[in-house]
Formats: structure tokens, sequence, C-alpha cells
């Protein structure tokens, strides 16, 4: 005789108490899983827009300091969106000039000293390029 056959209620019952306890943790720590992973990639999101508006702003200083010949080149800055570019210029030799180009914008940037935590912050001054411009 089976179980169902002789009465057993255990048997035909669904879940147990401690079973949907179990459950319950089970999912909440996927959900959290899944929050914290959220909130990693928008923040990685967050730095790739921000590196590719400081990138664009560069690139744009660099065709418009190729553009310019090269008795005009000096020093100078100009914001784009929220990047501050500017450059400065030096004689290296007879023939060359060292431009060195600095943006201030938005990027990953430590906490503090103390703590060597990334955050992202608006104003960090971390690109830094040198171009040797020959006549």
């Amino acid at each position: 005789m089976s179980p169902l056959e002789k009465g057993d209620d255990r048997a035909r019952g669904g879940f147990s108490l401690v079973e949907l306890v179990m459950a319950l943790i089970v999912l909440a720590f996927g959900v959290l899983g899944l929050a914290t992973t959220t909130l990693l990639i928008t923040r990685e999101l967050t730095l790739a827009q921000a590196t590719t508006v400081r990138t664009a702003a560069l690139q744009s200083v660099i065709e418009r300091i190729r553009a310019t010949p090269y008795d005009s080149v000096n020093a100078g800055a100009d914001t784009i969106g929220p990047t501050t570019v500017s450059w400065t210029t030096s004689a290296t030799t007879a023939q060359s000039k060292s431009v060195s180009i600095v943006s201030v914008g938005p990027g990953l940037a430590s906490a503090s000293a103390s703590q060597p935590t990334l955050m992202l912050s608006n104003s960090v001054a971390d690109t830094i390029l040198y171009v040797v411009l020959r006549p």
C-alpha cells in the first residue's frame, strides 16, 4: 500500500515552513547580488561616459593645435562640456616645440590619501599629453 492509500497527510502536503524560509533566504541573496551588480554596472557606465567626453575634448584641442601654424602655437585653455583643457608650450630645440596638454573633468579619483577607495569625482586632473611639433 502506498502512503497516500494509508492516509498519511505528510505524503500529500506541499512545502514545509522550513523549506519556505530557506527558499526566501536564497531568493533574498539573489536579489542582493543583482542589486550590487546593478550599482557596479551603473558606476562603470558613468565612468566610460566621462572618459569618452574627456577623450573627445582632448581630441578637439589636439586637432586645433595641429591646425595652427607652427609660429602661432601658444599656451591656452578651453572648456568643452564638463572638461577644461589647458596647454602650455615650450621650445625644446630651434626646430621643435613641446606642448603639454592637461584636462580636468569628471573621472575616477581616490576618496582621500588615507582611503584608497576609488570613486567618481567631477574634478580629476589626470590626463597629461606631450606633443612635439615640427615646422
